[in-house]
C-alpha cells in the first residue's frame, strides 16, 4: 500500500456509480450523496436508464452508513447549494431536481422540495449552483450541446436555453468569482465561455487546446482567475480566465478526466477522476509546473467521481496539512463507492 494514503471502506453501490458530493455545510460535513446510473431493459425490449441516490453519513471518521436511498432516473451529475443543505440532481430523463435534508430528530433524509423537465428527449449531463450573490441561479448542459440556465424560486422556471456545442455538453461550470460567466465544454472538442449579461448569440471566447471532448471544468476556490479543465484527451489544462487563448499548463493523467475537484481545505491542490487511469491528486502551487503527487490505483471500473470532505474551518495551513484529507471517490461498471484519506504531510510543499 502507498504510504500517502489509506483506504477505509468499499461499498457496492448495485448500480453503477458515477457521482459522489460531500455536503460542504458545517454541521453536516459529514453528509455524503453517491448517484448511480444503471442500463436495464423493460418487458418489451426497450431501454431503460435506472438510477438511486445514495444518501451516507460518516461515522467515527472510520465508515459511512446509509441512512436512505432514492430511486430516480439514472444520475449523471450532482451539486450542493453553496450556503444551505440542498442538493440539486441532473438525470438521464432531462429533469433537474432539488432535495434537501431532513432531520427528524437527529435521522437524516433526503426530500424532494420541486423538479423541472428541461427537455424530454435530451439527457441532462451536468449542472452548476452560482456561488456568489444569486445562488439559486443553476446551469445545467444537455446531451443536444445545449445550456440551461434556471432560476430556483418557490419553482425551478427555465430563464434561457442555447445552443452551446454540435454534440453533448458534457460539462457546464459557473465561474466561481464572476456570476456573470458561465464555462462549457463539449463532445465537439471546444471549451466555451458565455456571458449572462448578453444574448448568448455568440461565445466571449472559444478555446481548442483540447483534442477531444470536454468533459471537466472547476474553478480554483482560493485564487480568482485560475481554473482547470479536463477532457478524454488524458489532459488537465490550467489556466488564467482573463487570458483563454492559451493555458498556463498542462499535464497528462493515463486517462480521460471526467471530474476535477480542487481541494476546499488546502489551496491548489486538485483532485482528479482520470476514468481508466484511476484518481490523482495534482500540486498546481507553481501554475507552470503542475506535479501528480499521488495517484489512488483501487478501483477496478472506470474513475468517475470524486470529492473532498470539507474539514473544520481554520485559519491556520500549517494546521491543516497536519490533518488527513477525507476522500470520497467511485467507479462505474465495478458499481464501487471508497472512502480513503491522503496523508497531505507526505509528498507535498506548498
Amino acid at each position: 500500500m502507498d504510504p500517502k494514503w489509506h483506504k477505509l471502506q468499499q461499498i457496492d453501490t448495485e448500480y453503477s456509480a458515477d457521482s459522489v458530493e460531500w455536503c460542504p455545510h458545517h454541521p453536516l460535513n459529514d453528509i455524503v450523496a453517491c448517484g448511480t446510473y444503471q442500463l436495464a431493459e423493460d418487458d418489451q425490449g426497450a431501454n431503460l436508464r435506472l438510477g438511486r441516490v445514495l444518501f451516507y453519513q460518516l461515522q467515527d471518521d472510520q465508515q459511512l452508513i446509509e441512512l436512505n436511498r432514492i430511486n430516480t432516473p439514472a444520475i449523471l451529475d450532482m451539486k450542493w447549494h453553496c450556503h444551505i443543505p440542498m442538493i440539486a440532481l441532473a438525470d438521464a430523463a432531462g429533469c433537474l431536481s432539488l432535495y434537501s435534508i431532513n432531520n427528524d430528530k437527529g435521522s437524516f433524509s433526503l426530500n424532494k422540495v420541486k423538479d423541472h423537465r428541461i427537455d424530454s428527449s435530451a439527457l441532462a449531463l451536468s449542472l452548476d449552483w452560482s456561488s456568489l450573490c444569486n445562488a439559486d441561479q443553476i446551469v445545467v448542459s444537455d446531451s443536444t450541446g445545449k445550456l440551461n440556465v434556471l432560476q430556483a424560486g418557490s419553482t425551478l422556471i427555465t430563464d434561457r436555453r442555447w445552443l452551446a456545442h454540435d454534440y453533448e455538453a458534457w460539462i457546464t461550470a459557473f465561474d466561481r468569482w464572476n456570476e456573470n460567466i458561465v464555462y462549457s465544454g463539449g463532445d465537439d472538442c471546444k471549451l466555451k465561455g458565455w456571458d449572462l449579461r448578453t444574448d448568448c448569440c455568440s461565445a466571449s471566447f472559444t478555446s481548442k487546446r483540447h483534442s477531444m471532448g470536454v468533459c471537466s471544468i472547476h474553478c480554483n476556490p482560493y485564487r480568482d482567475y485560475v481554473m482547470a479543465t479536463g477532457s478524454y484527451d488524458e489532459n488537465i489544462l490550467i489556466w488564467d480566465s482573463r487570458h483563454m487563448t492559451k493555458p498556463l499548463s498542462r499535464i497528462e493523467v493515463g486517462g480521460g478526466v471526467w471530474r476535477l475537484k480542487w481541494s476546499p481545505n488546502i489551496p491548489d491542490i486538485l483532485l482528479a477522476a482520470c476514468m481508466h487511469n484511476g484518481f490523482s491528486i495534482i500540486n498546481v502551487k507553481n501554475d507552470n509546473d503542475p506535479t501528480i503527487i499521488l495517484s489512488y490505483m483501487e478501483h477496478n471500473s472506470l474513475a468517475y467521481g470524486c470529492d473532498w470532505k470539507v474539514m473544520e474551518k481554520t485559519s491556520n495551513l500549517d494546521q491543516s496539512l497536519k490533518c488527513n484529507q477525507m476522500i470520497a471517490t467511485c467507479s462505474f461498471y465495478d458499481h464501487s463507492l471508497q472512502l480513503w484519506y491522503w496523508k497531505s504531510t507526505t509528498g507535498i510543499n506548498i
